[in-house]
């Protein structure tokens, strides 16, 4: 195919929030339409090279095509776009302030009594000491949660949900929202990635401004989270009625 429809059709469909599937699938139909208003014009007498302008010039304007597209495949988009974007925003908001923000107001409101986030040692005051170190982390994969499910005569059944189940649930909604706002998280592995990194971070955050305990089991239950959340908005885009919506573009053009 030529060039200039090449670089028409890419013009247009770049620009549009929708799968890879969903924008090979259009292209299809551009390349079709175009095609078959050149072999008319060819038809009709005209050059290779003035068939090929004649048909982009009837097709019309790409930036009007691509408005008219996105409207049809979405008629509510930008409100949508909009709402996920607020609603990403708030559970950001939720995120910090749970895991990061409310302990530090915590601290800085109870500064004089006793850090229920981050102990100490008798007898030991420094941070930087290895005893105070070994004390606040654990580097050993599920030894908490082991410690949470055989000991549920030391601990409260709240404890244990928040510091098991909690640590799963509050990283779910990342691995939603990852792959909806952002194309280039569209896949497992970059999910996988993020969530390990952003736990990750938070945990050395809490430990260094000692407002928590570093804990691997954290670490690997916030990334199970994320995964989760990733597989569920994947399962959900598979339902029938977004296969429908998938099905249907195809009569847009």
């Amino acid at each position: 195919m030529d060039k200039r429809f090449d670089n028409y059709i890419n013009q247009i469909v770049s620009g549009l929030k929708c799968s890879k599937e969903e924008k090979n699938d259009i292209k299809e139909e551009i390349k079709d339409h175009l095609t078959l208003l050149k072999t008319e014009y060819l038809e009709e007498g005209y050059s290779e090279n003035v068939a090929i302008q004649k048909a982009l010039y009837s097709f019309g304007d790409g930036n009007h095509i691509q408005e008219g597209l996105q409207h049809s495949l979405f008629p509510y988009y930008r409100l949508i776009k909009i709402s996920k974007w607020i609603l990403f925003g708030l559970y950001s908001i939720v995120l910090l302030w749970n895991l990061l923000l409310m302990r530090m107001l915590d601290r800085i409101f109870n500064y004089k009594y006793f850090n229920t986030y981050f102990w100490y040692p008798e007898n030991t005051h420094s941070f930087f000491d290895l005893k105070v170190w070994k004390l606040n982390s654990n580097i050993i994969p599920f030894h908490n949660v082991y410690e949470y499910i055989t000991g549920t005569n030391r601990f409260n059944v709240d404890i244990i949900i928040h510091n098991t189940l909690g640590n799963i649930l509050i990283f779910i909604p990342l691995g939603f929202f990852l792959p909806i706002l952002f194309n280039k998280y569209n896949s497992l592995s970059k999910v996988f990635i993020v969530s390990l990194l952003l736990t990750c971070i938070i945990e050395l955050l809490q430990f260094f401004l000692q407002l928590g305990q570093f804990d691997i089991d954290d670490i690997i239950l916030n990334t199970i989270g994320g995964i989760a959340g990733y597989l569920i908005i994947k399962l959900l885009m598979r339902a029938p009625l977004y296969t429908k919506r998938k099905a249907s573009q195809k009569q847009v053009i």
